[in-house]
This record gives C-alpha cells, sequence and structure tokens, in this order.
C-alpha cells in the first residue's frame, strides 16, 4: 500500500471508524482498523460485532493494497498530527504513516482475521430524516431505556416506521419515552436498536448534519451520512406494548416552569443522596407545587414553586433521577404533568401556548411513600 491523503480528512476517517473500536475485545482484529486503498478511495471500516462504521474519502494512491492497524493507537497518533498531509506506505505486517517531519512505524494485525462487514442490500427500503431532528428525537427517548443486561429487549429503542411518520419508544419498566418524527422520504418496517448503537448514530447526524438515510432489513439497520455508515445489529424478542400503557385520561394537568422545576428538584433531592430509592414527593395544589425530600440519616428538604394547575390537588412521589430526565428531555420553557391520582402513572409533556412543542411523551412510574 502507498498513498496520500489531506490530514484533516484522514483524521476525521480514523475518528469516524474508531468510535465502534472497544477497550475490551475477544477477538483481536476487531481492536483495529481496516484501511483499505482502491480506485483513489481509501476505505476506513471498524467494528465490535454489533456495531460497524464505515467511511470512505478521496486519496492519491501509488500503491493499492489493505492494513490493519491498532485503533486506539491510530487514533491517538492522528490527534496529534502536525497540519500536513499524510503518507501510508507499507506491506500489511508493518506500516509507515508519515505527516510532516513526524514518522511512525506501526505493526500492522492480520487483516484476514477482520471480520466481513455486512453491506445494505441495494433494494433494501429505504427511509430520509433531517439529522438534527433526528439526533434530538434519539436524545429524548433513548435516556428511558434500560442498562440491565439481563432483560436485553428493555435495553433497544423500538423504532417503527409506518406512512410518513417515524416513531421511537423506549421503556426500563419504570419510565416510558415516546415520540415521532415526520420523514423526508418515508419507509415502512420496525426496528429493535440497542441503545447504544442508537445514540451513536445521533451523535454521528448532529456532528455531520444535513440528512440522514435509514436502512431497515431484517437483523440489521444501518444510518447512512453520505460517505460515511453506520450499521447495527438489531435485537431479538419482541418489545411491549407500550400503547396499552399510555393513559387516554387525566383528571389534573400542571403547568410550570421547566428550568424553575429542575433546580429545585436537584436543591431538594440533595438529600436523598447515599440513600437507595429515596424519593421526592411533589404537591400540587394552590396555585403551587411543593417538592419535599426526606432521609433518615442526613435531614429533610422542602420547596415550594408557582404552578398553573387545573384539577385536583394531590400528591406523588417519584424517583428523582428518573424525574429530572423527563425534564430534561422535553426542553422547552415550560412543561405540563398529567396526572390522574398518587398511585398512577404521571405524563410529561412539552408545553407552549402557541402549540408549536414535540410531542414527546414522557410516562412515569410513581414510588410508594410509606
Amino acid at each position: 500500500m502507498k498513498l496520500r491523503a489531506e490530514r484533516a480528512e484522514f483524521a476525521e476517517a480514523v475518528s469516524w471508524a474508531t468510535r465502534t473500536v472497544g477497550a475490551r475485545v475477544t477477538l483481536p482484529a476487531l481492536s483495529g482498523v481496516l484501511l483499505e486503498a482502491a480506485d483513489g478511495r481509501l476505505t476506513c471500516r471498524a467494528t465490535d460485532l454489533e456495531v460497524a462504521a464505515e467511511i470512505s474519502i478521496p486519496v492519491q494512491i501509488d500503491q493499492p493494497g489493505r492494513v490493519l492497524l491498532p485503533g486506539r493507537l491510530l487514533s491517538q497518533l492522528v490527534a496529534r498530527f502536525p497540519d500536513a498531509p499524510v503518507q501510508v506506505t507499507g506491506e500489511p505486517d508493518r506500516v509507515e504513516i508519515t505527516c510532516g517531519r513526524a514518522t511512525f512505524r506501526v505493526r500492522g494485525m492480520q487483516a484476514e482475521d477482520f471480520p466481513t462487514l455486512a453491506q445494505p442490500a441495494e433494494d433494501a427500503p429505504q427511509g430520509v430524516v433531517k439529522a438534527d431532528a433526528f439526533a434530538r428525537l434519539v436524545s429524548q427517548v433513548a435516556r428511558a431505556a434500560s442498562s440491565d443486561e439481563g432483560r436485553p429487549v428493555l435495553t433497544g429503542v423500538h423504532l417503527q416506521a409506518a406512512g410518513d411518520t417515524l416513531t421511537a419508544a423506549a421503556t426500563d419498566s419504570y419510565r416510558l419515552a415516546v415520540r415521532s418524527l415526520a420523514w423526508e422520504e418515508a419507509v415502512e418496517g420496525t426496528a429493535l436498536v440497542p441503545a447504544r448503537s442508537l445514540q451513536e448514530a445521533a451523535k454521528a447526524a448532529s456532528e455531520v448534519g444535513g440528512a440522514v438515510t435509514i436502512v431497515m432489513e431484517t437483523g440489521q439497520v444501518s444510518f447512512l451520512f453520505g460517505d460515511r455508515r453506520l450499521t447495527t445489529k438489531l435485537i431479538e424478542g419482541t418489545f411491549p406494548n407500550y400503547r396499552a400503557l399510555l393513559p387516554d385520561a387525566h383528571e389534573t394537568s400542571v403547568v410550570v416552569q421547566r428550568a424553575t422545576l429542575v433546580e429545585a428538584l436537584q436543591r431538594v433531592s440533595i438529600v436523598a443522596m447515599g440513600q437507595a430509592n429515596t424519593p421526592v414527593s411533589l404537591t400540587f395544589g394552590d396555585g403551587s407545587v411543593d417538592l419535599q425530600a426526606s432521609n433518615q440519616e442526613m435531614g429533610d428538604a422542602a420547596e415550594a414553586l408557582p404552578a398553573e394547575i387545573d384539577g385536583d390537588g394531590l400528591t406523588i412521589a417519584f424517583n428523582p433521577g428518573f424525574l429530572l430526565a423527563g425534564l430534561e428531555a422535553t426542553g422547552t420553557e415550560r412543561i405540563r404533568v398529567e396526572l390522574r391520582d398518587g398511585l398512577k402513572p404521571a405524563v410529561l409533556r412539552p408545553h407552549a401556548d402557541d402549540g408549536q412543542v414535540d410531542d414527546l411523551t414522557y410516562l412515569l412510574m410513581p414510588m410508594r411513600v410509606s
């Protein structure tokens, strides 16, 4: 192999590929990045067997070839390269990388051991969505997914493409987040995507911008960003029928300033630190919401905030971390809390007087207070 590349493009390609390189791998080849030079382009590939990353950039090729280099090492070297063209030369077992006056000789790995990455089928259904909208949808929904690998189905985000809408849902059985988004170009299909993989795709969408092409296939889904691609395996199993959990009515509706509630919740919940499952109680009534938390070892805290309340007053308690996550997900200046009673799930929604808000639904199970 012998090629010459622009430093910025080469660094970006390596950075993109190494996002899927794990620190602990069962197969040594999985810690590497495969560089393949052919037909005037350099393609960088990496995978951890769950997520695969691929990017292609234009380069000047004097001799085509392919090498597998240690991903972390290559990423650290490239990040510190001077501002000069990059030259890569050598055989598969020993590669010389030159940038300006800096020269590095890197021992290559066995390229034959690198797994073949599944390519999206040319005739696979594809949909297109705006990158910023996709990134926002994932940030709002994926936070509700479980981290318990003992229940793998709940560690994923359920994507359903129907008509001209993409709907994402995630739950850890204590909370549920659901959000829909309109397609630029619609597609039909469903996929249960690992939350970690989807968050990686959302991060890429934020970085690249423009539009994201989503390719849904049996067993995998791919996210295309021009010359870049992320492909992830899907989770096997049946996602819960979350629509049956969404309440169709509420008795009390509360509108409150989101930032003010977040700050008060953060202050009050300090006393819950160090004691597991300590809830924060919220009492709604008389034009205010009163927050209270108590810890036998540390004491108690309380704070009251103004609120617009429509309906009967009531008291309900939540896991403060889960409630904070829901408040952060809404992103609007004001939020609406819909309640039935102190023992039934509450629903958080973004709120604006003009109605121009995301259709996010964040359902949160209450905690029992003795």
